[in-house]
């Protein structure tokens, strides 16, 4: 039901968004207690510092509704305040979209009497909202007054992403899916991306490359003026709630390995005579890396073609897609059938597909497996009734570090150095300048 949470400063307090999945159906909102118990884990999170009392509902971007609270209390917890027990809801102020008004509840309940109470809360959601489709009317201006941060508010510009000194501390900028711009310290920030990116599974000295590979882009990305997402556009990003989705029971075991594989490497990145490399990588090889030049177009000296042979038996070697003939000749263009010719296909040294012909059309393997959504450049066809089958190698663009590769490397007792100059050649790991 919640789908992710932000906590914002804003009008001089703190405020909790919480984003709503789209598909939930609000007509039965009050009717079920979910809502409340995912609302108090997230509360009594010893990993969450909110100390507002101001809890803000969105969905696609659209303020639906507010929630006060009071009550609150804070206990240590390492050192550090943490809120051990907010869970007091004193009212719940919905916005009402067929009246353009708000529609106030004051509720004076316990979270736990309402998760457990018998009598289910009535706030009156659905007499104003029944459905998804309600909160999407065109009728909704007035939410602006909430201030919130769409993707119709962020400008596309070099000032937006930054970097800069805060008590000796390094800050950036995200720009995530949900329209927010979260200011976060870069160790914090490599965190939710190693734990985005690479499986927390891994051996420790692959979560230690993938950080050092994630800081170098991050600085590399900043220093152009590229924005950062939260997203494969440069690299994935999640926050603590939804590492607790991803790990579940094993959220405490993954966050402090994947802690230690950032705080252990700090402040190192990789440099090609004396600038940050293009840090790029990808899930897993079909037995070798991929130069650039095949991928980009340009000859890049520490991204050329290396054997990885570790990656051969791991579950993302192998895969099997099917395309209809149908499909085909739409993502094509050519008409597609059981007679289809398929003709000129050129390998290069990695064995990924340069030049390929369907009938009287010819693609490279790169521009073939963005247009049908292919794994890997490599790849083998089978023509079958209604469709043609590819089984890909690999999975990925091929270039830089493989994921899966540097855990096999991991695994035979190669450290994060070892990994990151055997997949980087020529270059050197340092630490960030003062």
């Amino acid at each position: 039901m919640i789908d992710k949470y932000k906590i914002k400063h804003e009008y001089n307090e703190d405020i909790l968004y919480l984003y709503l999945n789209y598909n939930y159906e609000f007509g039965s909102f009050n009717k079920g207690k979910s809502f409340f118990k995912e609302l108090k884990s997230i509360l009594n999170n010893k990993f969450i510092n909110f100390k507002g009392n101001k809890i803000v509902l969105v969905v696609s971007g659209i303020v639906i509704g507010t929630i006060f609270l009071n009550n609150v209390n804070y206990k240590k917890y390492d050192n550090t305040n943490y809120l051990n027990n907010y869970n007091y809801v004193s009212q719940v102020v919905l916005n009402d979209f067929n009246n353009n008004d708000e529609y106030i509840i004051n509720v004076d309940e316990d979270i736990d009497e309402i998760v457990n109470n018998n009598n289910n809360i009535d706030i009156g959601m659905e007499e104003n909202i029944n459905s998804t489709y309600n909160i999407n009317g065109n009728d909704i201006a007035y939410i602006e007054k909430e201030e919130l941060v769409t993707n119709d508010n962020i400008v596309n510009n070099e000032e937006d992403n930054y970097i800069q000194e805060e008590s000796n501390k390094i800050m950036v900028s995200v720009h995530r899916t949900d329209g927010d711009i979260l200011d976060i310290e870069l160790e914090e920030y490599l965190i939710g991306v190693v734990a985005g990116e690479m499986p927390a599974s891994f051996n420790i000295e692959a979560l230690k490359t993938q950080a050092i590979i994630a800081r170098t882009y991050a600085l590399k990305s900043i220093e152009r003026g590229k924005l950062l997402t939260d997203t494969v556009s440069t690299q994935v990003y999640i926050d603590e709630y939804e590492m607790h989705n991803k790990w579940g029971k094993d959220f405490d075991k993954y966050y402090k390995k994947v802690k230690e594989a950032v705080n252990s490497t700090k402040g190192l990145c990789i440099k090609y005579q004396g600038s940050y490399i293009d840090a790029v990588y990808f899930a897993n090889s079909n037995g070798y890396t991929e130069d650039s030049y095949y991928v980009w177009g340009n000859d890049i000296p520490y991204l050329k073609s290396v054997e990885s042979n570790w990656d051969v038996n791991s579950n993302r070697y192998e895969y099997t897609t099917f395309i209809s003939y149908n499909d085909l000749s739409n993502k094509l263009g050519i008409v597609a059938n059981k007679d289809i010719e398929i003709y000129n296909i050129l390998r290069n040294d990695s064995n990924r597909i340069t030049s390929i012909s369907f009938n009287d059309k010819t693609f490279t393997g790169v521009n073939l497996r963005k247009i049908l959504g292919l794994r890997s450049a490599d790849f083998s066809i089978y023509i079958k009734e209604d469709g043609l089958e590819f089984i890909t190698y690999g999975y990925g663009h091929g270039v830089g570090v493989s994921q899966y590769g540097a855990n096999g490397m991991a695994n035979s007792g190669y450290s994060y150095e070892d990994i990151i100059k055997y997949y980087y050649q020529g270059v050197s790991i340092e630490i960030i300048p003062d």
